[in-house]
């Protein structure tokens, strides 16, 4: 290419060689034994200089890397509204197997291999189907890998969909009467569910290798907003997938780094204003007002605690970190050290106060862009 990048464009410096097409009509031609229509036109090739060229400001696309192009391909044919009638019945049958295998799992019904082999043999069978129903249609071939990743998908959320729904049976079944918001993680289900991705994720690269598929990945969920499908940190925390740049919900963000990994035999629980039940005097009567508290579970020790948020729903609230109200001691041992630095990923706050300070933010927005809230 007789050009040079620079910030993103090219600079062309010596004339090039152009061939223009102009569309005059169609015509038939044969693919894979059937007629289908083509456009035709004129071909005129034209000399263009480096003024000419640098007048129309290309700019440089970088290309995709494969598994970007695999998941535009999901999304189109096996996702929401691309997914057609043809496909749409194998799909819910998929996703009920797939749940149930998982629960089996995490039940200790099937073992690691056992769910890895089921995963082989049903996305075989939903590669298969897809070809026998000649989805998405019949002359687009070559999405055999693209049905494969959309099982694996589909495996690998039902996995992090059953970890997580008992992870918070548990915490549930802590709550006390007077609750008002809770969270709980017991780091048992993280490990759990890091063994049966690593299986599936094992015979996915396998069934990759034979079938030919050179250049899969697995998806980089992380990237994609896919909360759901990414590790138990971003399934417990209860934070939607998201489209990266767009808009996102106002959620609560308890859990602060997904890729931070637990201590093994590591638990903990948080009720919002939930078990002690101090009093206080409202326009003279007494009015229960139950502390929040939070403890902490690492093997045989526990620790707990009990705190009050600042009062007011006209000001910013603290927002707690756990290993500002936790600590394990001595902290000087070495595993008890790393305990008290993973308690620093979670913290709590009133279930009012996200919702408030994005409506702070967005009027202080406005505010800064000259415009009267209040008017």
């Amino acid at each position: 290419m007789s050009a040079r990048i620079e910030n993103g464009r090219p600079v062309w410096y010596e004339p090039v060689k152009v061939r223009y097409t102009k569309v005059t009509g169609t015509e038939d031609v044969e693919v894979n034994g059937q007629t289908v229509k083509r456009l035709a036109g004129d071909v005129t090739e034209i000399t263009m200089t480096p003024e000419e060229l640098n007048a129309m400001r290309w700019t440089v696309v970088e290309p995709k890397a494969h598994w970007e192009n695999v998941e535009d391909g999901k999304r189109a044919f096996f996702y929401g509204a691309g997914c057609n009638s043809k496909i749409s019945g194998d799909i819910q049958n998929l996703n009920k197997v797939a749940e149930n295998l998982a629960d089996e799992f995490f039940e200790g019904r099937i073992s690691e291999s056992q769910l890895a082999g089921k995963f082989e043999s049903i996305a075989n069978k939903f590669i298969e189907t897809c070809r026998e129903k000649q989805y998405p249609f019949p002359l687009l071939t070559g999405m055999d890998e693209e049905a494969m990743s959309f099982v694996y998908d589909r495996f690998r959320g039902a996995i992090l969909k059953s970890a997580a729904a008992r992870n918070n049976a548990e915490g549930k079944a802590l709550c006390s009467k007077y609750n008002r918001g809770w969270h709980y993680y017991n780091a048992d289900y993280y490990y759990m569910s890091e063994r049966a991705i690593g299986a599936i994720s094992g015979k996915a690269k396998d069934m990759a290798s034979e079938k030919g598929f050179d250049q899969f990945e697995i998806p980089d969920y992380k990237a994609i907003g896919k909360n759901s499908l990414y590790n138990f940190n971003s399934a417990v925390s209860g934070e939607s997938d998201y489209i990266p740049g767009g808009l996102r919900a106002v959620e609560e963000k308890w859990i602060m780094d997904f890729d931070m990994t637990p201590p093994e035999g590591f638990k903990w629980f948080y009720e919002a204003e939930g078990r002690n039940e101090d009093v206080v005097m409202v326009e003279g009567d007494e009015v229960p007002s139950p502390k929040s508290t939070v403890w902490a579970m690492y093997e045989d020790m526990l620790i707990s605690s009990s705190f009050d948020f600042s009062v007011g729903h006209d000001q910013p609230s603290d927002i707690k970190n756990l290993a500002e109200l936790l600590q394990f001691r001595p902290s000087g041992r070495k595993e008890l050290a790393a305990v008290n630095k993973f308690m620093k990923n979670f913290q709590v706050a009133p279930r009012w106060y996200y919702r408030e300070q994005a409506q702070r933010e967005t009027k202080e927005r406005i505010e800064r862009a000259g415009w009267n809230v209040n008017a």
